[in-house]
């Protein structure tokens, strides 16, 4: 029986320093959650006005860019976006179904086969993900956090813009798992490239009405721009992109450091059940190492009486 015990204290003592660990994990993801949904508020009014000048710009018929005309190909290029890190529950999993059921609808258009679409991955699971679904990779991006700044992701807009202006796709889609609240993100596909009103609409304003993003159209009829209305397209547009993805990378590490926070309290919450259960077999077997301690004790006196 003491070996019963000593085995089962061990046990409590790995289920304690997991709980421990799980408990501080958690910590962290909230600390990081809410850094990273700071990030994505923070940009919001520039993407408002930009958005409301572009909305507005849109209305002249002779404006033209081509980061607003879809190219001739059946060719598509998506950006992934995941994690570097496990431990996040079934945040990786909806991505991958979502993906999924995306490239099996649309392989009957051609979609979905490796020379006709590319995916550029954001963290170490999203590669894996391309790779399970057999989807070729044009390029890959681990080195970006809650922490990035916009100077740091206008490399991955850059890369994504000039791609598309020289490569002909028809459209530009990005798969992010869009944060809603601190209990509720799911993952969606929405369409960068072309851009027009309603897809920078679709990304940057979230799901919540009191929240979204109220756009002013006004009519610019009156006043004269220098030099043109297409240079200041030029300009606006970059700045856009860059502020767009910024934003969806901010809510999909939001969105992880979620779901960890999530997982690691569940696992918090079973070695917590797990620790009743164990405390209570160690008093049963130290009771029953009593109860044995004391039948022998007395049996032996009364042998002793006996003799």
């Amino acid at each position: 029986m003491p070996l019963a015990q000593k085995a089962i204290k061990q046990k409590i003592k790995s289920v304690g320093n997991i709980k421990k660990i799980t408990k501080t994990m958690e910590m962290v993801s909230i600390s990081k959650m809410r850094r990273a949904v700071e990030h994505a508020l923070s940009s919001r009014a520039y993407s408002h006005y930009a958005l409301e000048l572009l909305v507005n710009l849109s209305k002249d018929k002779n404006v033209s860019n081509p980061l607003m005309v879809a190219g001739k190909s059946d060719k598509e290029l998506i950006v992934i976006i995941a994690s570097n890190k496990g431990l996040c529950g079934g945040y990786h999993t909806n991505i991958f179904k979502a993906l999924n059921i995306y490239v099996k609808k649309n392989i009957s258009k051609g979609l979905g086969e490796g020379n006709e679409t590319k995916v550029v991955t954001i963290g170490k699971y999203a590669e894996k993900i391309s790779k399970k679904l057999n989807l070729a990779v044009f390029a890959g991006f681990n080195n970006f956090s809650e922490f990035s700044t916009i100077e740091q992701t206008k490399e991955l807009s850059d890369l994504i813009r000039k791609e598309y202006i020289e490569g002909g796709y028809k459209s530009v889609k990005i798969l992010f798992t869009e944060f809603l609240k601190s209990t509720t993100y799911k993952p969606v596909l929405r369409e960068i490239f072309p851009i027009s009103v309603e897809t920078i609409k679709n990304i940057l304003e979230i799901s919540d009405e009191s929240s979204a993003l109220n756009v002013n159209e006004n009519s610019l009829v009156d006043y004269k721009f220098e030099p043109d209305l297409n240079e200041i397209l030029e300009s606006i547009l970059p700045g856009l992109v860059d502020v767009v993805i910024y934003q969806t990378l901010a809510e999909a590490f939001a969105s992880e450091h979620s779901a960890r926070m999530f997982a690691m309290k569940n696992a918090g919450d079973s070695a917590t059940t797990i620790l009743d259960a164990l405390m209570l077999s160690y008093n049963h077997a130290r009771q029953d190492g009593i109860t044995r301690e004391l039948s022998e004790i007395v049996a032996g006196a009364e042998a002793l009486n006996v003799n």
